[in-house]
């Protein structure tokens, strides 16, 4: 889990990213280039800490570094970003925190959130997983219930049967006693 993070972590910064200036390209005096603000670099540092509290188990934690740099770049793909890892984090069958229909209502938020942006096919994909996963788990739920149940079953007619049993041996000891040797008479 920690290699996938980890490499999920690096594929995300690659693509976040600027690409890099060809050299054919002419080069633009450094003060008509827009400097990007310092917040906007600090996402992969954020990605980071909530990624190792959720790896350490602190979903909460993480849950709130993520929200709160969701409300700071409200409106920004590093928002929807934030939405997407909230979602993925909660989907985390470690995190108790999060029932079925809160982690589709934080996946459906991000696909919202950036309906047409590139996370929005990685939240959909996300979605349909955690349906399946959660298909499976109510199978799986209705299945051992009915096992539960056929044992409870089991366990009773076996009850039954001992006690049965035992009714019917004390029955034959009392006729063992009455056919047995009588005494003389006098």
């Amino acid at each position: 889990m920690k290699f996938a993070v980890t490499t999920l972590l690096f594929v995300l910064a690659c693509r976040t990213a600027p690409a890099p200036v060809p050299a054919s390209l002419p080069v633009t005096p450094a003060s008509s280039v827009a400097v990007a603000p310092a917040a906007l670099s600090d996402w992969p540092v954020v990605l980071t800490n909530a990624a190792k509290a959720a790896e350490a188990g602190e979903f909460e934690r993480a849950d709130r570094i993520l929200i709160t740099h969701g409300l700071q770049h409200e409106g920004t793909g590093q928002a929807v970003d934030a939405a997407l890892w909230r979602a993925i984090f909660a989907a985390d069958p470690l995190n108790p925190r999060f029932q079925y229909s809160e982690r589709l209502g934080l996946l459906d938020a991000a696909i919202a959130a950036g309906a047409q942006g590139p996370r929005a096919v990685e939240a959909r994909v996300m979605r349909r997983l955690i349906e399946a996963a959660d298909s499976m788990s109510a199978v799986l739920g209705t299945i051992r219930t009915n096992s539960e149940q056929r044992v409870r079953a089991r366990e009773e007619e076996l009850r039954k049967l001992t006690d049965e049993l035992d009714r019917t041996t004390a029955e034959l000891e009392r006729i063992k006693k009455r056919l047995g040797p009588r005494p003389p008479t006098p």
